[in-house]
């Protein structure tokens, strides 16, 4: 259907309504068809370049979207596959941790039997000390003791043997002797 086609179905229309029909003015046609080619230029010249834009940028936003959106995909998929490495290693990981566990422990075994024996010894060396301290301590009493029992039978029995002639001779002897050692 072509464009006289149209216009005559139109005009068919129009007078089947029953209403007279007078051909339009050239005022009637040229200033409609004046306003309807303004209204035009106006949209081509401001409203088309406003979408246009609005679509560019519309248009920039989502391809930069999708750049990030891939960007985000190839990093998520390093992650995933870091991760999937990691799993894999993660037995030989904890069979690793647990033998240096287990070698720190001989280790700090080592260490604790050789500081217990060294404390043993240095405990046996100090009661060998003490005890020969205890002895002589002991043996210093007795000495001690016996010294005084012999000093008192000694005093008791130059007490009892001791003459008043002997004790002069006694007293004469002991301060030449401080005379003599001035």
């Amino acid at each position: 259907m072509n464009l006289l086609e149209l216009f005559r179905l139109a005009e068919a229309w129009a007078a089947t309504s029953g209403a007279e029909h007078h051909a339009p003015s050239i005022s009637q046609l040229f200033f409609p068809l004046i306003n309807f080619l303004i209204f035009a230029y106006l949209i081509k010249r401001f409203v088309v370049p406003l979408i246009q834009g609005h679509l560019k940028s519309r248009r920039e936003e989502i391809l930069t979207a999708v750049r990030e959106a891939e960007e985000g995909k190839k990093r998520a998929e390093a992650t995933i596959q870091d991760y999937q490495e990691r799993l894999a290693g993660i037995n030989r990981e904890v069979q690793e941790i647990r033998e240096s566990l287990r070698a720190e422990g001989e280790r700090e075994k080592t260490k604790m039997l050789s500081e217990a024996e060294g404390l043993s010894s240095k405990i046996r060396e100090d009661a060998q000390f003490l005890s020969e301290q205890e002895v002589k301590l002991a043996r210093q009493k007795v000495r001690e003791e016996m010294a005084e029992k012999a000093q008192a039978t000694a005093t008791e029995l130059l007490r009892r043997h001791l003459s008043s002639a002997d004790q002069g001779r006694l007293v004469d002897d002991f301060l030449e002797g401080i005379g003599q050692g001035r």
